[in-house]
């Protein structure tokens, strides 16, 4: 019994250029946090809400990917 379709190929390519948008942000993220902190003394974000950003916009540029895909 299977609950979820097995992702296309495209699909599967959608999700790594998602995974590496979203590890490209938690690093933009992360050092614009360290900077930050190194002149202030005071982190711009919460470390959780640094993940929560990149859970969205990792999930969130994938959908997107899928839909342009559909498109076509």
């Amino acid at each position: 019994m299977k609950f979820f379709k097995d992702a296309s190929k495209r699909e599967h390519q959608n999700w790594n250029k998602a995974v590496s948008a979203g590890f490209y942000i938690l690093l933009l993220l992360l050092f614009v946090n360290i900077i930050m902190y190194s002149y202030n003394g005071a982190e711009l974000m919460s470390s959780s809400s640094m993940f929560w950003t990149g859970i969205i916009v990792t999930f969130g540029y994938q959908f997107i990917l899928n839909r342009k895909s559909e498109e076509k």
